[in-house]
């Protein structure tokens, strides 16, 4: 479980939810993705397809420990225009929330390790 408050549940729809997609609308939950990197590939190839297919933002997580790995796993296999939203430390002073395309992203430099964080791409 997230021990997220209701609060935190309309933050998170609000700020990772909408933010992806830079508007509105709906969002589903993907959960945990796999570990085994052929697999989350795959998985990430089918959630792009749904964001293009349906317009809905598809949010996810990892363990901590594994967000770095995510994010280059992302990076090498989201189409350079989806929008990528990473919200870590939601609630904490560090909160930080940002939106930028796969290609803005490639252009930053990322550290998440061990930060809590929710991914959301659209």
């Amino acid at each position: 479980a997230l021990g997220f408050s209701l609060t935190n549940k309309i933050k998170i729809n609000s700020s990772v939810g909408t933010n992806a997609r830079g508007n509105s609308g709906s969002a589903k939950l993907a959960g945990y993705l796999p570990i085994d990197k052929s697999e989350r590939t795959k998985i990430i190839k089918q959630l792009e397809e749904l964001v293009k297919k349906t317009g809905q933002t598809q949010i996810f997580m990892e363990t901590p420990y594994r967000n770095n790995q995510l994010i280059e796993t992302l990076l090498k296999t989201c189409s350079n225009n989806t929008k990528l939203c990473t919200a870590s430390d939601i609630t904490l002073p560090t909160e930080n929330i940002k939106t930028k395309t796969i290609a803005e992203w490639k252009q930053t430099k990322i550290n998440l390790d061990k930060k809590p964080t929710i991914f959301s791409i659209g």
